[in-house]
């Protein structure tokens, strides 16, 4: 189906989007968005809020699923957007442009605000929200505090110690404490104050031991809990207090700063002096995280082969959650030179400024250099010394770091030349930098714009081609010169202006070709040049063709090639293509005219089908837009046969030719499959008496899906089919009568052990639940026999054939040529015995995700 009659979540033009509602409204279909959000996944709780508002709670790591439900006619666009607080974010996620947003193991950061907005272009969008409150517990962290006036390396008796419990959470965290197996409560024990601060709004409980006694050297446990919501188990931590607790002291051995070149490697040992228990020792850096080539053992830090990113500070922390970690730091220096840079003073390349004789003349040299670096000053190759008339200095480092200067006062032309700075280390290991600069009395030749422009136009209409100066030294002799190809146009000289035009004004064939505007001075000349030609742009190919594949059959297939046209009205009216096409790997184009009446507008999808291609061929296709004057500009593109990603909007036919038997699938939950097969290609010991000689049409060579009943497959098993997802557009709000479709398929059920076929309708949403449509069962007769049933699904479903195992080997049972058909089945043709009642009823469209049927008749076609 051609991509103009494209539906759901796909993007339209909106001209033609604009036609579509026109033409809805004037059939009174038309209706503005509605939507809601429902929920599915793993929630704790749903909880109704003011505004229509909900709330969502799940546990962390769970997987988050919401959908959203939308009605409207044409089919709103959704979006989904979160909020986070005041800031507003949109998640990058493919997700969010489909009805069911889905996060899977979900974070704490992931909780906030999200909103579903449907719009179809009628009325205001319609928006819905839902809060997401995310849960989660992590461990609880016990730190050991002593009062700051008592503070000592040991806690000996009549000292007042703190234990501080704090625990992240979601909802807040309730503490309790035990000293050994005994529970500690406020007022149980005169020694002992449990309070939470003010400033920690409940967060962190405090056990406080007043003035240490000997039954207070003890292991203590704080346990956090948030009581057991989303089934968050509680948390428990513990700490031995004894009379040699004390926090942690370390001591690095190494040099501070440290300064290496860079490839060695470099160790960093930090060991502990003190604290009970014993201290953890982590490394750190003050500019991110550690290099990724760094070797972590205990207290040493190895980083083999350093380079100057890795330079910074690095700091040893010792913590054993009693008073503050102990912090120890040193400096890694890492020598290098980089990003040399030199300027004039004054600038010969500013238009204002030139290098004249008898001015000062300053050169500056800035390097990027650690540790400072050592400048060097030669001219022409021999080494410069500070004079009266070349005075080399060096920048205030607070003003410029890294920067020295030349002054040359009172320039001569014997000072012209080339002047080199020269940037070193000690200490040797490093490259120097050198940088030169070349002092003469030069000229700058004109620099235009635009060097390259390509002019498309008809015969008959004017053209006005610009050439502007950029740059140019000197400025005062400036003379232009316009040409078409050997030509001479227009010559003249520039006054105060910056650019100059030519002039077409009645294109003809003489007049297209190469123009070119050359602006002269002294140094040398600068050009722009123009194509100024007739032909015709090229085509674009449209690659968003829904099911391009709008005739398939066994062995050939026809496809839809669609196109716009690049700035049609540009040069003329295109009055015809000329179409080569050629299989994929020939040499030989084979082409054609094809035929364009009227005027193509900007953006106009046109299609085209190309008929009887060979399966599975692809092939070139190459298009020429034809005008009056000629060929225009030529567009390649490659086609290639997929099977169909869902199939034809108005009805559906499958004979199971293809090698994706139209997108039915294996039940994963029956006990063995349906197969694929031929007469002409089915096992020579297949069971006689039993089964198909030919398929549906009665071709040897056509295939049809079986079951085959042969050994070990016992009496009762099953085989089930499942069709691909088909979706029906939503109830009109207005009221109007939607279309009812006749299913259709043809059945083989031959043999003395015949099981049972039976066909069930699975709607979406109720994957459990399966509506009987159609069963038969026993022996009928060596020949195909045809089941139609009227189906009326009132939203997305999917057709189940399940086929069970007889009481023996001549069992087999086959199915061909499944079809759904816009409109009810003819009453003569529907057998009323095999008809279940337990059918849906409401009537709907049938529509293939994701187009909308109507949409049909809108459809383009040149």
């Amino acid at each position: 189906m051609p991509a103009c009659c494209g539906g759901g979540g796909s993007e339209q033009a909106p001209g033609m989007r604009a036609v579509m509602l026109t033409w809805f409204l004037s059939l009174g279909l038309a209706a503005p968005p509605t939507v809601r959000i429902v929920h599915s996944g793993l929630a704790c709780n749903i909880e109704e809020e003011r505004y229509s508002e909900r709330v969502y709670t799940i546990r962390e790591g769970e997987t988050l699923e919401l959908t959203c439900l939308v009605t409207g006619h044409p089919r709103p666009q959704i979006r989904w957007t979160k909020t986070a607080g005041s800031a507003s974010d949109r998640f990058q996620d493919s997700s969010v442009f489909n009805e069911t947003l889905r996060i899977s193991n979900i974070q704490r950061h992931q909780g906030g605000r999200y909103y579903c907005k449907a719009e179809n272009g009628l009325g205001s969008p319609a928006i819905k929200s839902i809060r997401v409150d995310v849960y989660y517990l992590d461990d609880p962290i016990v730190t050991v505090h002593q009062s700051i006036g008592e503070a000592k390396e040991q806690f000996y008796y009549e000292r007042t110690v703190f234990l501080r419990c704090v625990a992240n959470s979601n909802p807040p965290v309730r503490y309790s404490w035990r000293r050994g197996q005994e529970v500690l409560l406020q007022g149980s024990d005169k020694g002992v104050e449990i309070y939470e601060p003010f400033f920690t709004q409940g967060e962190t409980k405090i056990l406080k031991l007043k003035n240490l006694r000997p039954q207070d050297y003890a292991n203590y446990s704080c346990i956090a809990s948030v009581r057991n919501v989303c089934s968050i188990p509680d948390k428990m931590v513990s700490f031995r207090l004894s009379n040699k607790t004390a926090s942690p002291s370390i001591k690095l051995l190494v040099d501070d700063p440290i300064v290496v070149n860079p490839g060695e490697a470099i160790t960093l040992v930090c060991v502990t002096t003190g604290g009970e228990p014993t201290p953890s020792l982590t490394w750190v850096r003050s500019a991110g995280v550690l290099p990724e080539k760094t070797v972590l053992n205990g207290g040493t830090l190895t980083i083999p082969a350093i380079t100057s990113e890795d330079a910074g500070t690095y700091s040893c922390i010792a913590n054993n959650n009693v008073g503050n970690p102990a912090k120890k730091s040193t400096n890694i220096i890492v020598r290098a030179l980089k990003k040399g840079r030199f300027w004039i003073t004054p600038d010969p390349y500013h238009k204002d400024d030139n290098i004249q004789i008898g001015r000062e003349v300053k050169i500056s040299c800035q390097v990027e250099a650690i540790p400072s670096e050592a400048f060097s000053w030669f001219k022409n190759g021999r080494p410069l010394r500070s004079s009266e008339r070349m005075v080399i200095t060096q920048t205030d480092p607070d003003v410029s770091p890294g920067t020295t200067n030349l002054d040359i006062i009172d320039l001569k032309f014997t000072d012209f030349g080339t002047y080199t700075c020269v940037a070193s280390l000690k200490g040797g290991g490093i490259s120097d930098i050198s940088i030169d600069v070349n002092i003469s009395s030069s000229t700058d030749p004109p620099a235009v714009e635009p060097t390259f422009l390509e002019i498309r136009q008809g015969q008959g209409r004017s053209i006005t081609m610009s050439c502007r100066v950029l740059r140019a030294y000197p400025t005062r002799v400036l003379t232009y010169e316009w040409r078409l190809g050997s030509k001479l146009l227009r010559t003249g000289q520039f006054d105060v202006q910056d650019s100059t035009e030519y002039t077409v004004s009645s294109l003809s064939r003489d007049s297209y070709g190469i123009y070119n505007c050359n602006i002269i001075n002294e140094a040398g000349a600068g050009r722009c040049s123009f194509l100024v030609t007739g032909k015709a742009y090229a085509p674009e190919f449209y690659y968003d063709t829904y099911n391009p594949l709008w005739q398939n059959r066994p062995r050939v297939y026809s496809y839809s090639l669609q196109w716009t046209q690049m700035n049609p009205d540009a040069v003329d009216r295109i009055l015809a293509y000329r179409l080569g096409i050629r299989q994929a790997g020939q040499q030989r184009w084979w082409e054609q005219e094809i035929t364009v009446n009227g005027n193509i507008q900007k953006g106009e999808l046109i299609t085209y089908n190309l008929t009887e291609l060979i399966k599975p061929e692809a092939y070139e296709v190459r298009l020429t837009p034809i005008t009056r004057f000629g060929e225009g500009d030529s567009t390649i593109r490659v086609i290639k046969y997929s099977a169909p990603v869902n199939p034809h909007l108005r009805e559906f036919h499958c004979g199971f030719e293809d090698g994706n038997i139209c997108l039915f699938t294996q039940d994963d939950t029956d006990n063995f499959d349906w197969t694929k097969q031929s007469t002409a290609t089915r096992d020579t010991k297949y069971t006689p008496n039993t089964g198909p000689n030919a398929d549906r049409t009665g071709s040897k060579e056509g295939f049809y899906m079986y079951i085959e009943t042969s050994r070990p497959r016992l009496e009762g098993e099953k085989a089930r089919l499942v069709s691909p997802v088909f979706s029906v557009a939503p109830k009109n709000p207005y009221g109007a009568t939607n279309t009812a479709y006749c299913f259709s398929f043809y059945y083989h059920m031959y043999g003395q052990h015949i099981g049972s076929l039976n066909v069930y309708l699975r709607l979406k949403g109720q994957t459990a639940i399966e509506n009987p449509l159609w069963s038969s069962s026993g022996n009928k007769g060596q020949h195909w026999n045809q089941a139609r049933v009227n189906i009326n699904p009132p939203t997305s479903f999917q057709l189940i054939f399940e086929g069970i195992r007889g009481p023996g080997i001549e069992g087999d049972i086959a199915i061909d040529d499944v079809s759904i058909v816009e409109g009810e089945c003819m009453k003569s043709d529907q057998p009323a015995n095999n008809l279940r009642s337990g059918a849906v009823g409401t009537l709907a469209h049938i529509r293939l995700i994701p187009v909308i049927i109507l949409m049909s008749v809108l459809c383009h076609q040149r």
